[in-house]
């Protein structure tokens, strides 16, 4: 009778474990924190170029949605007039990240990713500057 409930409860153990697997994280969650998050366009650099607006007001910000959409607005008309909606993808194999728009898409190449800082290089001639975006600070 002991052998046979050490039996089962073993093969109970092994069959609860079996199915235990560790679930990768989505590296999605850098950009929108599983719901929204506002990031700021800190700089624009063309080379050793910065071209980043110098006042708050006219600097950009992209909202990121877990649905995969994102809003761009300049700060200044927040509010008074809607943002550029377009859907975002994020492909780690190929290392980039890229935006859909109406007449073409907008791709770059992931520098580096984190929750505090992300860097996009344009890819295939998309965009004309490198982007530095980091969490919309408290001002």
């Amino acid at each position: 009778m002991r052998l046979i409930c050490m039996l089962s409860f073993l093969i109970l153990f092994l069959t609860a474990c079996s199915d235990t697997e560790i679930e990768p994280i989505d590296n999605y969650i850098l950009i929108h924190d599983n719901s929204s998050k506002v990031w700021l366009v800190d700089k624009q650099l063309d080379g050793d170029k910065d071209y980043t607006p110098l006042q708050i007001e006219y600097k950009e910000i992209i909202v990121f949605h877990q649905s995969r959409e994102a809003y761009f607005h300049v700060l200044k008309n927040l509010g008074t007039k809607p943002g550029i909606k377009r859907s975002f993808w994020l492909d780690m194999r190929k290392n980039e990240l890229g935006f859909r728009g109406d007449k073409r898409d907008i791709t770059f190449e992931i520098a580096s990713l984190s929750r505090t800082k992300i860097v996009l290089k344009p890819k295939y001639k998309s965009y004309k500057y490198t982007i530095v975006l980091i969490p919309f600070p408290e001002y």
